[in-house]
């Protein structure tokens, strides 16, 4: 019998861009969890939501990890939406016992990604004063972790002097998310996608909780289960030179473009190269063999479990 060697160390990828909302009040989780995609109600201490806030449309115009601190929610954001979602959504607040602020020059997030995320991440906050909440945005395990941002130098000493984890490049981070299949918004998708659109339909909405801003819409998508284009990760031929941004995916030979290259990473650690593209339907089912740059090219199953 040949003994398992230890696990791979977690990854962890600071996400200085990403903007932060401050959600406080009696009615904090209950305003909130009218307005985004994921189940609020369920958030708890150590215990994340990750979902997406929606137009009325239900065209996405922000991811949202939302965590519960003691002094109420924090939800972090897409770069660079912060002050547009305070304003879209501060008209939303009626008469509810419940405060919305931009937080982002106070706060920095870090994400954990592998197997004892959480527990790792939790030791994390502890030297930080952060605060730490699992978060199922990836099919492996995960973490998310929010702290005030002149703690930065204490998170950076605590990776350095923890074996079991490791610091990313943002070489590492893309090829990871790329992989995933998790797209980013302004980049892989944006405010023109819906959730099915995007390949978020399975991993930020919750099917269970009560109404939510654009669910009609998201629900009538589910139901009809026909879409124009959706993102998916492929594996390229690793002889491959990295495509380049806007690269056409055809159909296997040659032919007219069914799709387009949105992200590209070669792993860093095992020489992979991954694509996110937006594919046509019915292309993006595996309807024909899909190429890129002349060379075929491999669905990457995404393995994302349903959330609540």
């Amino acid at each position: 019998m040949i003994a398992e060697g230890p696990p791979d160390p977690v990854l962890v990828v600071l996400q200085p861009a990403r903007g932060t909302l401050s959600v406080t009040g009696a009615e904090a989780k209950s305003w909130l969890n009218g307005l985004v995609s994921c189940d609020v109600l369920k958030v708890a201490p150590g215990s994340g939501a990750f979902g997406l806030v929606l137009n009325k449309q239900g065209k996405i115009q922000s991811e949202a990890e939302v965590v519960e601190t003691d002094e109420g929610l924090l939800v972090g954001v897409s770069p660079g939406v912060a002050d547009k979602l305070v304003a879209t959504l501060d008209k939303f607040l009626v008469m509810e016992d419940c405060e919305l602020a931009d937080a982002s020059s106070s706060y920095l997030w870090a994400d954990f990604h592998g197997v004892g995320a959480s527990a790792l991440a939790e030791s994390a906050a502890k030297v930080c004063a952060g605060t730490a909440a699992t978060m199922h945005f990836t099919s492996s395990a995960a973490a998310t972790l929010v702290f005030e941002r002149d703690s930065l130098l204490e998170l950076e000493r605590f990776i350095e002097r923890t074996p079991a984890l490791r610091l990313g490049s943002d070489a590492d981070w893309e090829a990871y998310r790329i992989a995933q299949a998790l797209g980013r918004f302004g980049v892989d998708f944006g405010e023109a996608d819906n959730p099915h659109e995007a390949a978020l339909d399975r991993r930020a909405v919750s099917w269970s909780k009560g109404c939510y801003l654009g669910q009609e819409v998201v629900c009538m998508q589910d139901m009809r289960g026909k879409l124009k284009r959706r993102l998916v990760a492929l594996s390229l031929a690793e002889s491959l030179d990295p495509p380049a941004v806007g690269s056409p995916v055809t159909v296997a030979g040659g032919g007219e473009p069914v799709g387009e290259l949105t992200s590209v990473a070669r792993s860093p650690s095992t020489g992979e190269l991954f694509a996110l593209a937006r594919v046509k339907t019915p292309y993006f089912e595996g309807a024909e063999p899909l190429g890129v740059a002349g060379k075929p090219v491999a669905f990457v199953a995404q393995g994302v479990p349903e959330i609540g």
